[in-house]
């Protein structure tokens, strides 16, 4: 089935630096720094024509360093989904999300105040959602917009994120100003709020809207620190037996290992250190999948 995926061309990167399997969507103009790469797929999404049986994409050009694999990977394993798929995930892991219970939860972690901005956010476009009771797993988490779905699902993501885009745009809405409220990202305070919350904007609807069907790519796989994804694995495990069967149970020793979770990854990385054979083999296996997507 036809897949029309855009490399994104932002201002510091050349365009020798993109993968040329890809197409080309430019925004070395850079017209809107603030809303990163939003700008450039806001243009695209609400200008161009779109086959409704087709996927569309948009990745940033880290896509290869964050995910390895290539433009001729993704679409091989796009031509392999059945005609019901409405939405392929490329996300470039889940060793931290996989520690909570969802996504929001886990951007919280990273942005004190994500949570609550969501919360009202969904409550404004009346879509309230207890965050605090969503769980989210790595059958429909992705991260970096790292996705390609057909049109009737960038609709509804293009429904909600105007809605975010509007607020934030709005210089005497509250809300708006808590969406631009610049966030820590990689040690700075440089990133508006909006763009964390919008990156999760993808997962939240699959996760409540059951009529999109979603197939991703191996997410476990543990990119060069493969020590970090056994605790990931076994956490993102429990999450979807919870979801598949409601029982407590699951959840309760979901909630003690992530507790535990530090303890647990601490001992993986040291016990490979000492030379534990077990811990050794588990993580020559979990490395050798990273590698598998570079061939």
């Amino acid at each position: 089935m036809p897949a029309f995926i855009y490399q994104i061309l932002n201002h510091y990167t050349a365009p020798s630096e993109l993968d040329a399997g890809f197409l080309l969507l430019d925004n070395s103009a850079n017209e809107r720094p603030d809303w990163f790469e939003y700008w450039p797929m806001r243009k695209y999404l609400l200008h161009e024509s779109l086959d409704e049986e087709a996927f569309y994409g948009f990745v940033s050009p880290k896509f290869r360093v964050k995910t390895n694999l290539s433009a001729a990977q993704v679409h091989a394993f796009i031509l392999g989904a059945d005609a019901g798929t409405d939405v392929i995930l490329f996300s470039p892991g889940i060793q931290n999300s996989a520690h909570f219970l969802n996504v929001f939860e886990h951007g919280d972690a990273k942005h004190p105040g994500l949570l609550n901005v969501a919360q009202q956010l969904f409550f404004r476009i009346n879509r309230p959602t207890t965050l605090g009771d969503l769980v989210t797993d790595s059958r429909n988490e992705v991260f970096s917009n790292y996705f390609v779905a057909k049109p009737r699902f960038w609709r509804e993501w293009m429904a909600i994120n105007e809605a975010l885009f509007a607020f934030a745009e709005d210089p005497a809405d509250p809300l708006g100003a808590q969406l631009r409220t610049c966030t820590s990202y990689r040690s700075r305070s440089s990133v508006p709020m909006k763009i964390f919350v919008m990156e999760r904007i993808a997962t939240w609807l699959l996760a409540t809207d059951r009529r999109f069907v979603a197939r991703a790519y191996d997410s476990l796989a543990p990119g060069r620190r493969p020590y970090r994804a056994p605790v990931a694995i076994a956490c993102d495990a429990l999450k979807i037996a919870y979801i598949a069967q409601g029982r407590k149970s699951y959840k309760d020793v979901f909630l003690m290992i992530q507790k535990l979770r530090s303890m647990l990854t601490w001992q993986t990385r040291w016990g490979a250190a000492l030379g534990s054979k077990p811990i050794r083999r588990c993580l020559r296996h979990l490395a050798s999948y990273w590698r598998e997507r570079a061939r």
